[in-house]
């Protein structure tokens, strides 16, 4: 769906704790768990995404936290990883699971993170930083992937190299997703439309540059699975270097904007 604008024309937050249905409850509140036990200044747990807006599938979607510290800290991938295994063991269940961290200060002053605070999450624990951020309307300071897609890029070609098969594939479906957000992202000033649905972004997308449309069309697929991480990767380079390029031609000042966020979260 599209996410609406309210009279102002900022971008409103459709997440809310009441709407995250109850089999996704057991699950949130042992990560949360999780979280404290890992950081003893554990500040606030966000969950984003479908599972916030009522709007998950079973067998589809995943589940994705952000916590909040008052402290900086750096992401341990390694750690991340146990968590959601052990958690996963715990409920005997499958879902992908994505455990991002931020600081209270940088939600609070760098308008990348703060955007998936206030306007994609559902406060689940602790203090609610949502209230002290400024609202966002349909611009730059909304995109959360334009910006650093070669960044994005050579993190999970990196990652991959190391990675376990079942890992690998995660990450490169996280860099899909991100992809087509991205192309979202390429025309959603012009259209003063935003989602994060990825048939949607493939479909509005189109719709300004049908010429590349059969090659996001390609990158959508897949998401349904791919036989070859490494065809794969070589298949969303190619459509990576021609947003860039598109990219620099419609916003030729604007740098690489990294959230304080786990950086291959989606």
């Amino acid at each position: 769906m599209f996410i609406p604008l309210d009279t102002d024309g900022y971008l409103t937050n459709l997440a809310e704790s009441e709407k995250i249905g109850p089999r996704w409850r057991p699950l949130i509140e042992s990560l949360v768990d999780e979280y404290r036990s890992r950081y003893r200044d554990l500040a606030s747990v966000y969950v984003r995404g479908s599972v916030a807006t009522g709007t998950a599938v079973p067998g589809r979607s995943d589940l994705d936290l952000i916590a909040v510290t008052y402290q900086e800290h750096a992401v341990d991938r390694e750690w991340t990883q146990e968590a959601a295994v052990h958690t996963l063991s715990r409920h005997s269940t499958t879902v992908d699971i994505d455990l991002a961290i931020t600081s209270a200060t940088a939600v609070l002053t760098d308008r990348k993170s703060g955007f998936y605070i206030k306007t994609q999450s559902a406060l689940v624990y602790g203090e609610d930083f949502a209230q002290r951020i400024a609202p966002y309307r349909i611009d730059t300071e909304a995109f959360s992937h334009l910006f650093n897609l070669e960044i994005d890029l050579k993190t999970v070609a990196h990652a991959v190299d190391s990675a376990s098969d079942a890992f690998a594939r995660t990450l490169i479906l996280r860099l899909v997703k991100r992809v087509l957000r991205a192309g979202l992202e390429l025309v959603a000033e012009r259209q003063q439309e935003y989602t994060r649905d990825p048939h949607m972004c493939c479909e509005l997308f189109g719709r300004y540059y049908p010429e590349k449309a059969t090659a996001m069309e390609g990158i959508l697929d897949l998401m349904s699975g791919f036989a070859n991480p490494v065809g794969a990767l070589e298949s969303i380079e190619s459509v990576i270097r021609w947003i860039a390029i598109e990219r620099s031609r419609i916003y030729p000042l604007e740098l690489p904007k990294i959230a304080f966020i786990d950086d291959l979260g989606v």
